[in-house]
């Protein structure tokens, strides 16, 4: 069935009832012309494709009856559903899994699809995909000399760090107005990035203690980067797992 261009229409294929009432509305609020259908099975993602054609198809990865992944590969055998886009409500991503799809972009992850923006953000690479001249760049060089203060507690998070060379230092502002030092950031760490899984304010303040060399990289790009360089991910699981083992010596002495 062809389907008109200039209409968005959406098929959400999920058994939680919360969350397809929240991407209803998200998509509903955000984007224009919009009309939203809903399923639970395969069945019934079959009949509503057939009938409607839906331009996304957001499906959950759990579903009371099978497997999301399962629907997936069906929807991708089908060669009517070829210029419908696949959006998987994950909260791991698996760009392993139908790596070919990731790579020309006919499929998403969505690994927060209880909140607003996150839905709005993946969606919109579908529906209004920026030029290449608009988007940011994936990441840039940055100096820092001794002293220096890379971002300050409580201001917005925008950018993640990784430590090309030199030593950084963490710390809070105490209640009497000293400082409280939290730990070292040294070369091949990540510093900044929890900003852009908890979506809160810096927690302390990173100031350099030598002539440091950063590779900043803004919240924006931040999955895209790391899924594509995995020496990256795996500086990031280093820094979370170093994190981890300082916080666990701390509460055991």
């Amino acid at each position: 069935m062809a389907r008109l261009d200039d209409k968005n229409i959406f098929l959400i294929v999920s058994g939680d009832k919360t969350r397809i009432a929240r991407c209803t509305d998200a998509l509903t609020r955000n984007f224009k012309n919009t009309s939203v259908f809903h399923g639970t099975d395969w069945f019934d993602a079959k009949y509503k494709i057939d009938n409607v054609h839906p331009k996304v198809i957001l499906v959950d990865e759990y579903l009371p009856k099978s497997s999301g992944f399962d629907i997936v590969q069906k929807i991708l055998k089908e060669r009517n559903n070829n210029d419908i886009f696949i959006v998987v409500m994950s909260y791991v991503a698996d760009h392993d899994l139908f790596a070919a799809e990731v790579a020309s972009g006919r499929l998403h992850y969505l690994t927060e699809p209880d909140r607003e923006q996150a839905v709005v953000e993946v969606i919109s690479k579908i529906i209004a995909p920026k030029k290449q001249t608009e988007q940011q760049p994936q990441f840039q060089l940055r100096h820092l000399n001794p002293g220096d203060v890379l971002f300050r507690e409580g201001e917005s998070t925008e950018h993640a760090y990784i430590v090309k060379n030199g030593r950084l230092q963490a710390f809070s502002e105490s209640l009497e107005g000293g400082r409280v030092t939290l730990g070292e950031i040294s070369a091949g760490e990540f510093v900044g990035e929890m900003g852009h899984f908890n979506h809160e304010v810096r927690s302390a303040t990173v100031e350099a203690v030598t002539d440091v060399d950063l590779i900043e990289i803004p919240h924006a790009s931040l999955d895209n980067v790391i899924f594509s360089r995995p020496s990256w991910a795996k500086a990031l699981v280093k820094t979370l797992a170093q994190r981890l083992k300082r916080a666990n010596k701390a509460l055991t002495g």
